[in-house]
């Protein structure tokens, strides 16, 4: 039953694409590019090593998780994403567009990136290469299938996060299945944005952080953290320094990573000159157009944000501009708008952040491993507050860079109700809704988008 979904989730997305038969790109691909036929080698491989290996027969799950959440995922893409089309601020304001150009497109290497993705082309043009071998060259669909691999990454991660805390399987696939289904990763690894790069890098640095891994590992990831967008970074600072408790090697690493990101980003500007320099302050002045003023209602909205809409989708707001073209958002309010199914897996969300937040602070004055994590976590989720607060102004456009904080801080703090016999059914109750929920909304999503997208 907890794999149940998990399992469904593909299938959903699946019968989606053939209800909008009409934009669902997915079967063209299947048609032209030899990955099907590569997948189901690999799948085989993978069940031959499980059966010779313990230790492949314990990472079962995970691969499971990765397959089955990045295939629902790349269904998705090929459902939210055009490349002949501008779907820039459809979706919470999300640049899909430019990112597609930047990331993919062949003249992609002249479009400009502000100075807070600083290695954005060097980072993702490669990658997208690497991927279009497996789609015969199609670079639109290397990038959709690039982007359903991130996401199905940060489920794999957050299940071997999970795993080292909490020793049921059950447990930590009901916790990755939620990640996996919350809003903000529903969304992000289905429409083309960095996000989702943002929040695997995140939860790899974490992975590594609580496998003891050498520094050079955590300097690499940092160091492609912060070419995707610089202040995640501040994140990882966070997590390495409260986890190890070594100012000064928080304080090395911290300029190593600055200072290899900063010959990266030169190296990156010769090669594409439209690339900004993050060390230079002039540069990074210019996001104060994206400064916010800071009132209740801002406030209000960026709590919603942080601990419901990033997991539990309500009816998001939607408007039709020039040329039909729709915009998705969430707006200060927006929680009175649950169909009568997601009410259920609201409250029980909630009540189990509340109860997460009581048993972290009854727990404060042990120094454990969870306990420090959990403390790393709080410190990113109260980083991304205070930020957003005043920068962006739709606050659910980030909300892949703290989801991963918030879902790995529950799970820690609830793994000691495992053991309770009444605990498993209410998890598994939450994550079932949830699912219920979240399809819900993308089939409201999808309804909306079909008409624009299969007119042009």
């Amino acid at each position: 039953m907890a794999w149940l979904p998990a399992v469904l989730f593909p299938l959903a997305a699946l019968v989606s694409g053939w209800r909008n038969a009409a934009i669902f790109d997915a079967p063209t691909l299947v048609r032209s590019a030899p990955w099907p036929a590569s997948l189901v080698a690999l799948t085989g491989v993978v069940l031959v090593a499980a059966w010779r290996s313990a230790r492949a027969r314990e990472n079962l799950p995970a691969l499971a998780l990765f397959l089955l959440f990045s295939t629902g995922y790349f269904l998705l893409a090929s459902l939210l994403n055009k490349q002949e089309l501008n779907t820039n601020n459809i979706y919470f304001a999300a640049d899909s567009a430019s990112w597609y150009w930047r990331m993919a497109a062949p003249f992609g290497w002249d479009i400009g990136t502000r100075a807070v993705h600083p290695l954005a082309h060097v980072i993702f043009r490669p990658l997208t290469a690497v991927f279009s071998l497996l789609t015969k060259g199609n670079r639109f669909y290397a990038n959709l299938l690039l982007l359903g691999v991130a996401g199905g990454g940060c489920v794999w991660l957050a299940y071997q996060i999970m795993r080292l805390f909490a020793p049921q399987t059950v447990y930590a696939v009901l916790f990755a299945s939620l990640l996996g289904l919350s809003t903000a990763h529903l969304i992000f690894a289905s429409v083309i944005e960095s996000y989702i790069f943002s929040a695997f890098c995140l939860l790899l640095f974490v992975w590594l952080l609580t496998r003891k891994a050498a520094w050079p590992w955590l300097a690499i990831t940092g160091m492609v953290t912060l070419g995707i967008t610089v202040t995640n970074f501040v994140q990882q600072s966070l997590a390495d320094m409260l986890i190890g408790r070594s100012l000064r090697r928080t304080a090395a690493l911290t300029t190593l990573v600055l200072a290899a990101a900063a010959a990266a980003n030169m190296l990156s500007q010769a090669y594409y000159p439209t690339t900004g320099y993050f060390f230079v302050p002039q540069n990074l002045a210019t996001e104060k157009k994206y400064t916010q003023t800071i009132d209740a209602r801002r406030i209000g909205l960026m709590t919603e944000n942080l601990f419901i809409y990033d997991i539990v989708a309500p009816r998001p707001y939607f408007h039709t501009r020039e040329q039909a073209k729709p915009r998705f958002n969430f707006l200060p309010g927006t929680i009175a708008e649950y169909a009568w199914f997601g009410w259920p897996a609201l409250g029980i969300w909630l009540a189990a952040c509340a109860l997460a937040f009581v048993r972290f602070g009854s727990n404060l004055n042990s120094d454990t491993p969870a306990g420090r994590l959990s403390l790393a976590l709080l410190a990113c989720l109260g980083f991304n507050f205070v930020m957003h607060l005043n920068y962006g102004a739709e606050p659910f456009l980030y909300s892949a860079d703290w989801t991963y904080a918030l879902v790995l801080f529950v799970a820690i703090n609830l793994s000691g109700m495992a053991k309770r016999r009444w605990f498993f059914p209410l998890l598994l109750a939450l994550v079932v809704m949830l699912f219920i929920n979240q399809m819900w909304f993308m089939y409201l999503l999808t309804g909306v988008i079909r008409p624009f997208l299969a007119g042009n």
